[in-house]
């Protein structure tokens, strides 16, 4: 498959790539600087530099793609911090750009818990919202939103892991739950899981138009 990475520079994004390639996908990683993956050197791998916020410039790049894969973000904010409006910033022009370029399939990045529902973690609800990420998770909660409302015609699936560690896979299937959390989760999961996660998605419809929670299988 022809897979568009957007992020690709990022922790996550890097490992998307690299597991991307390895299963002999040709990826396309659109990124603000080309230098950030100058130490990956594959000929299945192109990188293009590219505007996140302008779909013309993003759907140039995305034809023939069949899927788009995003591990894009930002600077988490904190209490009192201005408001973040990122990911529905990215996720409009993304989402314009593939009906233009006709490609159907997303696969991107959330997180756990970014809409406020009944029965939310109280670590959550009591600590993370209020002193660190619910900027964050406001911004995530509104791509959700617009996806579920405004896309019913694009095949995606947002992928929400727990807290991202830079350790290497466990080499085991991840637990996946359709939702916002993963219940008595261990609240940690490896970047290289979580992209083993997304490039298995690509062709499994059974995750079309889904929330699927990630978290470490114990």
């Amino acid at each position: 498959m022809k897979i568009a990475v957007l992020g690709a520079t990022g922790p996550t994004g890097i490992q998307v790539v690299e597991e991307a390639l390895e299963r002999g996908h040709d990826v396309i990683a659109l990124v603000r600087n080309p230098d950030g993956l100058s130490d990956i050197k594959n000929e299945k791998l192109q990188v293009q530099k590219a505007n996140i916020f302008k779909e013309s410039d993003l759907s140039t790049h995305l034809e023939g793609c069949d899927a788009v894969l995003s591990c894009l973000g930002c600077q988490p904010g904190c209490m009192g911090c201005k408001r973040i409006t990122f990911y529905e910033d990215t996720i409009k022009p993304i989402t314009s750009a593939m009906r233009i370029a006709n490609t159907k399939r997303l696969v991107c990045m959330s997180s756990q818990c970014a809409k406020r529902i009944t029965g939310e973690p109280k670590i959550v609800t009591c600590f993370i919202r209020p002193c660190f990420f619910g900027n964050a998770l406001k911004s995530m909660s509104a791509m959700e939103t617009y996806l579920e409302e405004d896309c019913p015609d694009l095949d995606y699936t947002v992928v929400k892991p727990s807290e991202l560690a830079d350790d290497p896979s466990s080499g085991k299937p991840v637990t996946a739950v359709e939702g916002q959390w993963v219940p008595k989760g261990t609240l940690k999961i490896a970047r290289r899981d979580v992209a083993k996660f997304m490039v298995d998605c690509i062709g499994n419809s059974d995750w079309f138009k889904k929330f699927v929670a990630l978290d470490m299988t114990p």
